[in-house]
């Protein structure tokens, strides 16, 4: 691994254990120190929950937690009250994780505080019903499925993101037609050729998986063949290593340590590429949390990936 920046000589590393360092991508719009600890950003956390049903009151100030998971949360009305009501909420796998009382009387609130999910439902002109029904797609940057634009009617489906996807859109394009069939190219955002043939063998229904260090997922035919020039667009909005200052507070996932900053980073104006150590042994009072987070909120779960914490005592004690 080639490492970049420039690295000063400091007390932030202790002790004889190797360190082990792998790129990280430093959010746009933060200047990091070096020790600083990271967090991985996970999950992308819509702020608004989707209403169905009857009703015009609103779910806003949503926000994740430490345990926020991808895919769908479910908010339903549960116990019809005149401007006010009762909502169950499920996770994405189904598992009920509490319910938030509306306070009864025009335009009333409830807050729902959990951590997976926060969120504020208040009442409006037009009560909820039993049909009420809030929903909050959570993603990981990278959609599951996307449709196909042109002739063909296939699918695309289990995609994900691997070690070095790229934010922005990847472009599947169909480059040769074959009845129940077809080959396709999958190009980057930065417009370069990530695998150059991807073939469907003939035959209906029939799918091909592909699997590369940026991308995989399935391809599958269906009752109308592709054409040259059918394409899916793959829009990309979390890169796998994109990190922040580790905060107990976070709720994109980033509330836990995942690595320690290896140089002074400038993100300010844009996204930056560094190294984060996520092994060795480290000084700490050299190293630095996010908002009012110390040494003894991630410790533990420090030393369980493998960074050891080593107490130090200040200059001249």
């Amino acid at each position: 691994m080639t490492l970049i920046g420039t690295f000063a000589r400091d007390n932030l590393l202790a002790g004889a254990k190797r360190v082990i360092g792998e790129d990280v991508l430093i959010q746009a719009g933060l200047t990091l120190v070096r020790g600083t600890v990271l967090g991985k950003v996970k999950v992308s956390v819509p702020t608004t929950g989707t209403l169905a049903g009857t009703g015009n009151g609103t779910m806003t100030l949503v926000s994740g937690g430490a345990k926020t998971k991808k895919g769908t949360y479910t908010i339903s009305c549960i116990r019809a009250i005149t401007n006010g009501g009762e909502f169950a909420v499920t996770d994405p796998d189904g598992k009920f994780i509490g319910s938030v009382l509306i306070t009864a009387g025009a335009g009333g609130t409830g807050v729902f505080a959990s951590d997976e999910l926060n969120f504020t439902i208040t009442d409006g002109a037009t009560d909820f019903d039993l049909t009420s029904v809030f929903t909050v797609a959570v993603s990981d940057g990278v959609p599951a499925s996307v449709a196909v634009v042109g002739t063909g009617n296939g699918t695309l489906t289990l995609v994900e993101g691997r070690r070095n996807t790229k934010v922005g859109n990847y472009v599947l394009t169909c480059i040769a037609a074959a009845t129940h069939g077809g080959t396709f190219k999958l190009v980057d955002p930065d417009g370069h050729s990530v695998i150059a043939s991807i073939v469907i063998p003939p035959g209906a229904g029939n799918s091909i998986a592909f699997d590369c260090d940026q991308l995989a997922g399935t391809i599958t035919d269906s009752s109308t063949d592709f054409i040259v020039g059918d394409s899916f667009t793959l829009a990309v909005s979390i890169d796998p290593r994109q990190c922040i200052a580790v905060n107990s507070a976070n709720t994109s996932g980033a509330s836990v340590p995942y690595a320690v900053l290896s140089e002074d980073v400038d993100a300010s104006a844009t996204a930056v590429r560094s190294i984060g150590y996520i092994e060795g042994s480290f000084n700490e009072r050299a190293l630095v949390f996010g908002g009012t987070d110390l040494i003894n909120d991630h410790r533990d779960a420090m030393r369980e990936l493998g960074m050891i914490t080593v107490p130090s005592q200040p200059a001249g004690a």
